[in-house]
C-alpha cells in the first residue's frame, strides 16, 4: 500500500486504522488499533526532534537557503499532552491568518521532561511565529494549573512578536481565575518569533571596554524616560527616537560629558505590567522589548539594541543590564495571568507565593542560559540583579548561606569576568539578616543600601548619633566588605573580603528614591527653599567622593546645572582617585577625622548631640599621602550655616576651594583651582546650610 501526500500539506500527521477482513487471532471483521490510541499515526514532514537545545534551533538548511528544518524543544514535567502552534505574521489585519497546530506524541516526542519535534522544509522562517499548548490538570489545588485553551510563549525564545491568531485559537482564562468564569477569545497573543534566524549583526572590530570596578562610574538610565520628555527634546533627540533604544545614542554626548564609564540600563527585556522595576515585570528572559525599537518589530529590537551596545563600547562605555528573576508579568497565585511559564508548568517554575522558584534546578538552568544569551549575543558587560534576595532561597523559601544559584553564577567561566551586582530589596531575606550582605565569595558586588539609608538620614534629615555609621559608609563600608575570614564564624560565601569598589554607592535610583522625592521628604520651613538645591548637590557629592563605586541616577543629570556639577565632581574624583578611592581598605593614605573646631573629632558616641551642641552632627575629614596634594572634605547637615575651623594645610601649602554645593554655577564645582582665592583667614570657613565642601592643598610658589 502506498500513500501520497501533497507537499504543500506538510507537516501533517496521517492517521489510519487497520481492518481485519479474514480470520485472525482477534476475530473476523475487527479493527486493529495501537495500545493507548484510537488509530495509527504516520508523521509527514516532521521528525521526532531532539530535547536539546531548549527553544528553537535550526537543524538543517537547504542548499539554496530557501527552506529550513527547525527543532523545537520545551520543558514541562506535568503536561499530559503538548502541541506546537505555528502562525505566520501578516501585516494586513484583514488577511486570513495562517495557523498550524501539531500534536506531539509523548512516545516519540518526549525525552524525560522535554517535549520536542523537528519540522522539515519550512519556508520564509523570518515571518513564522510559534507557541506551545500544554494540557493536563487544570485544578487549582494541584498547582499545575494548566490552561489548555491558551497558546504559551516559549521561555527560551530570543524574540517575541505580538501575533494575531484565528478566532478561538487562543482562549485566555480571565484574570484571577474566578470559579465558573469562561475563557476569553484573545486573538492577539505574544508568540516566539523565528526572525532571529535572519540576524547577521556582528560586533567585530569593537571590543568590550573592560573597566575595573575601581575605575567605574555608573549612570543608571531607563531607555524610555531618558530618551523622551522635555529634556530629550531640548537635547535634540528626534521624535522617532524618543522612548527608543536609538535615543540613547542621541544623548551619548551627555553620557560622555558627565564622565560615566558604564550605563546601567533598567530592564530591556520584553515586559508587561507587574511588580518589577518601573511597574513592569519580565514576560521573557531572552527577548528584547520591541516597543523600544524604532522598527517596532522583534528583529528590529535585537538589531537596534546591539547597535547601541556596539556604539557605546566604541566610546569606551560599558553596558550593564538590570535583570529581574523574582517577579514576572504572569502575576501571582491570587491574580494569575499565564502567558508562558505559568501555563507550561506552574508547579516547577513558581513557588507558593507566586515568585520565581530560583531554588529549582530547572529554573537555575533557565536563569544561567538567559545570562549567557545576553552576555554572548548582546555583549553585555555585567548584570544588576533586582530583588536579588530571591536567588539565595531554596524551593521552599529557606534562606541559604551558600545558595547554589548565586554560587553557580559566581563560578561560571563566562559570567565570572563580568560585573555581577546584587540589588536586594529586603535584607531580612538574606543570610544572617543581611549582616554581611549578599553571599558573594569575593566576586559579587552589590548596591549598598546601607549607604543610601545612612547618608540620607544624616545629611538630609540631620539624624543625630550617626557619626560612626556615616564614617563607615564614607570609607567603603568595611562592615559589609572587609574580610572576616579569621573569625571562623562565617562560611566563605560571607566571610571573604571584597575591595571597597565592590560596594555601589547611590542616594537615588530610577523608579524609586528619586532625588527630588528625597528632597521633598525633608520638612522645609518658609525661607528654606533655597537649601533644597544645595542638599541635592551635597547628596550627589557624597556618592562621588565617598569610597566605593558611584552610581548616578538619570534624574541627576537631566538639568544642565546638575549635569555640569556631576561632571566636574567626577573629574575631581578621577584626578585624585589614589586619595579618594584607594583600591583596598589598607592603603598608604592617612585619614584624619575633624569636628567643627580645631582639634575636635566627630561626635562618635552621640554625647555632644545629647547635650545640645549646635555642631554635633558636623563631619569633616582630611586625606594625606606623602608627595601628593591633601584633600579636606566636610558636610553640614544642619539648616543653618556654621563657622568651622579648617585643619592646617600641609607645610608649605595653602588650601584652595574645589567644591561648595551652596555656591551658584559655576562656583559650586571648579576644575581650574586658580580661579579660587587661597583660604588664609585663620583657617576658618563659613559653610552654608546643607552644604558639602572640598578643599585641596596647593604648594605656595
Amino acid at each position: 500500500m502506498q500513500f501520497k501526500v501533497p507537499l504543500q500539506l506538510a507537516p501533517v500527521m496521517l492517521g489510519f486504522r487497520l481492518y481485519i477482513v479474514g480470520e485472525s487471532s482477534i476475530g473476523k471483521g475487527q479493527y486493529l488499533a495501537p495500545a493507548g490510541s484510537r488509530h495509527f499515526t504516520i508523521p509527514v514532514g516532521l521528525q521526532a526532534g531532539h530535547p536539546l537545545p531548549q527553544g528553537p534551533a535550526a537543524a538543517a538548511v537547504s542548499d539554496d537557503g530557501t527552506t529550513c528544518d527547525m527543532n523545537f524543544a520545551v520543558r514541562s514535567r506535568h503536561a499530559a499532552s503538548m502541541s506546537l502552534c505555528l502562525a505566520r505574521q501578516n501585516s494586513d489585519p484583514q488577511a486570513k491568518v495562517g495557523f498550524l497546530e501539531v500534536a506531539l506524541d509523548p512516545l516519540v516526542n518526549k525525552t524525560g521532561d522535554m517535549w520536542h519535534v523537528c519540522l522539515e522544509g519550512l519556508r520564509d522562517v523570518g515571518s513564522l511565529c510559534y507557541g506551545w499548548r500544554a494540557e493536563a490538570d487544570v485544578a487549582w489545588e494541584g498547582r499545575s494549573r494548566f490552561h489548555p485553551g491558551q497558546v504559551m510563549l516559549d521561555p527560551y525564545c530570543p524574540l517575541v512578536a505580538h501575533t494575531r491568531l484565528p478566532d478561538n485559537a487562543n482562549l485566555v482564562a480571565p484574570k484571577g481565575g474566578a470559579a465558573g468564569s469562561m475563557p476569553i477569545n484573545t486573538p492577539e497573543v505574544p508568540l516566539s518569533s523565528l526572525a532571529f534566524l535572519l540576524d547577521d549583526f556582528s560586533f567585530q572590530e569593537v571590543e568590550r571596554p573592560g573597566h575595573s570596578l575601581h575605575d567605574t562610574v555608573m549612570l543608571e538610565l531607563d531607555v524610555a524616560s531618558f530618551t523622551s520628555g522635555r529634556q530629550a527634546e531640548e537635547a535634540g533627540v528626534p521624535a522617532q527616537h524618543q522612548g527608543k533604544y536609538l535615543g540613547l545614542l542621541d544623548r551619548l554626548e551627555l553620557i560622555r560629558q558627565v564622565g560615566a564609564t558604564a550605563v546601567l540600563l533598567t530592564p530591556v527585556v520584553m515586559t508587561a505590567q507587574g511588580d518589577g522595576p518601573m511597574g513592569q515585570a519580565p514576560m521573557s528572559f531572552f527577548a528584547p522589548n520591541p516597543a523600544l525599537a524604532v522598527g517596532n518589530h522583534p528583529a528590529a529590537a535585537s538589531q537596534e539594541l546591539k547597535h547601541v551596545v556596539k556604539q557605546l563600547h566604541a566610546q569606551g562605555i560599558e553596558v550593564i543590564l538590570q535583570v529581574e528573576y523574582c517577579f514576572t508579568s504572569e502575576g501571582s497565585d491570587k491574580q494569575p495571568q499565564a502567558s508562558s511559564l505559568r501555563g507550561l508548568d506552574a508547579a516547577t517554575y513558581y513557588r507558593h507565593n507566586g515568585v520565581l522558584n530560583c531554588g529549582h534546578a530547572v529554573v537555575r538552568h533557565l536563569i544561567l542560559d538567559s545570562l549567557h544569551h545576553w552576555a554572548q549575543e548582546y555583549q553585555a558587560d555585567g548584570f544588576c540583579f533586582v530583588n536579588a534576595e530571591t536567588l539565595v532561597q531554596d524551593a521552599d523559601g529557606n534562606i541559604l548561606d551558600t545558595p547554589p544559584l548565586a554560587d553557580d553564577i559566581a563560578q561560571d567561566p563566562l559570567l565570572q569576568s563580568l560585573k555581577l551586582i546584587a540589588w536586594v530589596a529586603d535584607d531580612t531575606l538574606l543570610p544572617r539578616l543581611g549582616e554581611r550582605g549578599f553571599p558573594h565569595w569575593g566576586i559579587w558586588a552589590e548596591r549598598n543600601k546601607a549607604f543610601q539609608r545612612d547618608i540620607t538620614s544624616w545629611l538630609a534629615h540631620n539624624q543625630s548619633g550617626m557619626a560612626s555609621a556615616v564614617a563607615t559608609r564614607m570609607t567603603g563600608s568595611a562592615d559589609l566588605m572587609a574580610s572576616r575570614s579569621t573569625e571562623g564564624l562565617l562560611p566563605s560565601s560571607l566571610a571573604t573580603g571584597r575591595p571597597p569598589a565592590w560596594g555601589l554607592n547611590s542616594v537615588s535610583a530610577v523608579g524609586s528614591h528619586h532625588l527630588d522625592s528625597l528632597i521633598s521628604q525633608v520638612h522645609w520651613d518658609q525661607g528654606e527653599e533655597g537649601q533644597q538645591g544645595t542638599l541635592a548637590k551635597s547628596l550627589l557629592a557624597s556618592s562621588l567622593l565617598c569610597q566605593g563605586t558611584a552610581v548616578i541616577s538619570q534624574d541627576a543629570i537631566q538639568e544642565p546645572s546638575l549635569a555640569r556639577f556631576v561632571a566636574t565632581v567626577v573629574h575631581f574624583r578621577k584626578t585624585y582617585a589614589s586619595l579618594l578611592q584607594p583600591a583596598h581598605f589598607t592603603s598608604s593614605r592617612e585619614l584624619r577625622w575633624h569636628g567643627a573646631t580645631t582639634g575636635s573629632e566627630p561626635d562618635w558616641l552621640g554625647e555632644a548631640a545629647a547635650s545640645g551642641y549646635h555642631a554635633a552632627n558636623f563631619i569633616g575629614y582630611s586625606l594625606h599621602r606623602p608627595g601628593e596634594r591633601s584633600i579636606y572634605i566636610a558636610y553640614n547637615p544642619y539648616k543653618y550655616p556654621m563657622q568651622i575651623d579648617i585643619p592646617d594645610a600641609p607645610s608649605g601649602h595653602i588650601w584652595r576651594q574645589v567644591i561648595d554645593t551652596a555656591e551658584a554655577v559655576p562656583l559650586d564645582a571648579m576644575t581650574c583651582l586658580h580661579q579660587f582665592p587661597s583660604l588664609l583667614q585663620h583657617n576658618q570657613y563659613h559653610i552654608q546650610a546643607k552644604a558639602a565642601i572640598a578643599l585641596i592643598s596647593e604648594a605656595v610658589s
